[in-house]
């Protein structure tokens, strides 16, 4: 009865030098990739360049008819919107930063995520695509306040600054309880 072929596979002898190769591949010490913050979605609001993590932003729609709550008008909760056979709180980041919208054709609802479960639909002017998040230069001249940004990026001619996602949920939960 002859043998296997695949047990004579691993019966042959180890080739000259293959374990003094191995043994220098394993002590050569790894060089590690440089960390990276992932994707981020680029935004306008109002004046303002704005990015947030793409793990934040769960959906970008289309504006979305934004139903009313009586007696809360002029706050930060603009109402409730239906998305994909949920009714989701809509919030204006616009008022929470203090910033002047303008609303325009282009005009986009960003489908915030700050939890799994928990979401938050937000009006923004206009979304300027999704972009590898290159190292983070923090500007002198940041336009909003140090404890909204977490940096700040150079994405071609343009500058784009990054809201702190902990910091900005934080917010939006203050003010719209």
């Amino acid at each position: 009865m002859t043998q296997p072929r695949s047990s004579r596979l691993f019966d042959r002898p180890l080739p000259s030098g293959y374990r003094d190769e191995l043994q220098a591949m394993l002590a050569a010490e790894q060089q590690k990739p440089a960390p990276r913050d992932g994707s981020i979605v680029l935004f306008r609001l109002g004046p303002l360049r704005l990015a947030l993590p793409v793990q934040v932003a769960f959906a970008i729609s289309p504006v979305l008819h934004v139903a009313r709550i009586p007696h809360r008008s002029g706050t930060v909760l603009l109402g409730l919107v239906a998305f994909r056979g949920e009714i989701l709180p809509c919030c204006s980041i616009a008022r929470l930063l203090d910033v002047t919208q303008e609303q325009t054709a282009a005009a986009r609802m960003l489908i915030l995520q700050e939890s799994p479960g928990r979401l938050w639909a937000a009006s923004v002017d206009a979304v300027a695509g999704i972009s590898m998040s290159p190292e983070c230069v923090f500007s002198q001249s940041a336009p909003l306040a140090a404890h909204w940004l977490s940096g700040s990026y150079a994405n071609g001619e343009d500058v784009y600054h990054r809201l702190d996602a902990a910091h900005l949920f934080r917010q939006i939960n203050l003010a719209t309880a």
